[in-house]
């Protein structure tokens, strides 16, 4: 019989993004390596990107448990969507009313404004209140189920992804309870993460000790980067040998059979698919964007840059500015998120394919998920980002480029990259990133805690003293 697993992850289908991929692919592939998982997940997580369609690449048989979650910024989320909807029926009732019989709309940009201070204000106070996250509203509904799913059918060991660190905290109350061997996998880091706002004292010494807490109570710990296990192998070296490193990676079945949707036919389509919210990195590739543009007036009328997925308040006021009358709004376009499937075939028409990360310190460390998707898809990619891990493995790449996160760097970048456009080539023929043999490596790393935690058990039994007589 294969051992069970249980799951505890926060993103799971139907929430959409990348970071629900690693997760999703050790659920679908643990079973090749003799694991059975049992996912615990939210019923409905204050998460923005919602991808419905991805709910078809969770295996058939397995079983996910949706617990409630009373995460206040489920209200934010709700008014959102009920306000998306009213819009869609306004837009329907509009289009079917005869121009004439049309009365103008009101709606107040100060109103407006109003309300998305409100929410950010709403999102900030709760953001503060709540330790480590909004998440932990989740917390005791996730025990409960994850105690249930052990008294009805024994699970062998423990397995949590974060962020949301929530998610390790579940784990380790599981633990406590149970007694289980305890898998902790951290796709990002939370402790002086250059990705996240900076806390103030004492929330940051609180994170210090929750960080501490899980690494000294987890039987192994699993970083998605090699810096990230570099990171926690000096500031805990006496716990080293839990640390280990397991990259992101692709899988092809998701490729198979895929459409390629073209853009443009004609224009060079360059292409970023994800989210921006990080700090500085957009700013730097528009800014060589129009930088380029003004030296090199022939590759500006060939140049199509595309963003496709969501940013936050930030980057969307710097996309205004740089598409606004008299810039370079004839050269890029900012599109929403969209499903998965059509962001794959969307990157499989694109010409090249652009990967941010942003030159604050530590981003070195980072190896976007996204890098290991592009390199199946043939295409040349350019990294803009800081001398790294991530940036090495796409120089490394047959159609690899990479620039500095600076305008210059990016504009003399783009002139390469259309004046000689790499050719691509096979890559990762050993079949490192393939995401069924990482799999493989997860289920490795759980039979060692499984037999580990075992052998101290026997240990144990085998040092008590005999009773007497």
């Amino acid at each position: 019989m294969p051992g069970r697993v249980l799951v505890v992850t926060y993103h799971f289908p139907p929430v959409g993004g990348i970071g629900v991929q690693r997760t999703l692919k050790y659920v679908t592939y643990l079973r090749r390596s003799g694991w059975e998982p049992v996912v615990i997940t939210p019923r409905d997580p204050a998460f923005p990107l919602r991808d419905p369609a991805l709910l078809a690449s969770v295996p058939q048989g397995i079983e996910v448990h949706r617990s409630l979650s009373l995460e206040p910024a489920r209200a934010t989320m709700l008014a959102r969507r009920r306000v998306a909807s009213g819009r869609k029926t306004r837009s329907t009732t509009a289009a079917e009313t005869p121009h004439s019989e049309r009365r103008p709309s009101v709606r107040p940009a100060g109103l407006r404004r109003l309300a998305r201070l409100g929410a950010k204000g709403w999102q900030n106070l709760w953001d503060t209140l709540l330790f480590p996250d909004q998440a932990v509203a989740w917390m005791p509904f996730a025990i409960r189920s994850g105690l249930q799913i052990h008294h009805r059918r024994p699970v062998d060991v423990l397995y949590s992804s974060a962020m949301p660190i929530t998610t390790h905290l579940v784990a380790g109350a599981l633990k406590a309870r149970t007694g289980l061997p305890w898998v902790a996998d951290f796709r990002d880091p939370w402790v002086e993460s250059p990705i996240l706002p900076n806390p103030r004292f004492p929330k940051r010494q609180m994170q210090r000790r929750t960080e501490r807490w899980i690494v000294e109570r987890a039987d192994r710990v699993v970083l998605a980067m090699e810096g990230l296990r570099e990171m926690f192998a000096t500031r805990y070296p006496s716990m080293a040998d839990k640390f280990v490193y397991i990259p992101n990676g692709y899988d092809l079945a998701d490729f198979a059979g895929l459409e390629p949707i073209p853009s443009d036919p004609g224009r060079f389509n360059l292409l970023f698919a994800g989210s921006l919210y990080r700090h500085g990195e957009l700013e730097a590739v528009l800014g060589g964007v129009e930088l380029m543009a003004e030296r090199r007036p022939d590759l500006r009328s060939r140049l199509l840059l595309r963003f496709l997925g969501r940013a936050n308040e930030e980057n969307k006021r710097i996309a205004a500015e740089y598409t606004a009358p008299g810039r370079i709004g004839d050269v890029v376009r900012f599109e929403d998120f969209v499903p998965r499937q059509e962001a794959l075939a969307q990157m499989a028409g694109a010409d090249a394919l652009l990967q941010l990360r942003s030159a604050e310190p530590g981003s070195e460390m980072f190896v976007s998920g996204k890098v290991f998707e592009y390199m199946t898809l043939d295409r040349p990619i350019l990294a803009v980002m800081p001398t790294g891990d991530g940036r090495r493995l796409v120089d490394g790449l047959p159609g690899g480029r990479s620039a500095d996160v600076d305008p210059a760097s990016v504009a003399d970048a783009l002139e390469r990259l259309m004046d000689d456009p790499p050719i691509p080539g096979p890559s990762d023929v050993e079949g490192r990133y393939a995401r069924v043999n990482l799999a493989a490596e997860l289920a490795a790393v759980l039979d060692a805690a499984v037999e580990e935690r075992a052998a101290k058990r026997l240990h144990r039994k085998g040092s008590r003293p005999k009773d007497a007589g």
